[in-house]
């Protein structure tokens, strides 16, 4: 747009000139404001992953006070995953495959049958009372045995 207007101004089209000038500075300026919004984006989710990282952080102490076995901190990290897919949603209208079993597999690190089992464990949690409310403070959960 610079360069337009330049290539104007030599021509001796001065109005038209000013004119391309003028458009260009507000560009500038639309510029310099996505810049600025950008970056409060960027400080808003840098506060809301620093919140979430929090909240586990306190869910996991609970669990540690709960003396958990490592497979029920799984079913309630499940959970949880559960319930931060459908933050707005009764806990239960929540379904599970809102969260798809790769995702369990990748962030507990566990094969495709034991993320399945746990998902199934998380979603009876769920139904048995833990909730949005509770998620870092329930009492012990003993999962279904198999045999």
């Amino acid at each position: 747009m610079a360069r337009q207007a330049y290539v104007a101004w030599v021509q001796g089209d001065r109005a038209a000139a000013r004119a391309l000038a003028d458009v260009a500075r507000v560009y500038a300026c639309l510029a310099e404001r996505a810049d600025h919004t950008a970056a409060r984006l960027d400080l808003a989710t840098a506060q809301l992953k620093a919140d979430a990282a929090r909240a586990e952080a306190a869910a996991e102490a609970a669990d540690d006070y709960a003396r958990l076995t490592p497979r029920q901190r799984s079913a309630r990290r499940v959970a949880r995953m559960l319930l931060a897919a459908r933050p707005d949603t009764p806990v239960d209208k929540i379904g599970h495959e809102v969260v798809p079993l790769t995702t369990i597999m990748e962030r507990l690190d566990v094969g495709q049958s034991t993320a399945s089992e746990l998902r199934k464990e998380a979603m009876a949690l769920l139904l048995s009372g833990y909730g949005h409310q509770h998620a870092a403070a329930d009492a012990p959960y003993e999962p279904e045995s198999k045999y």
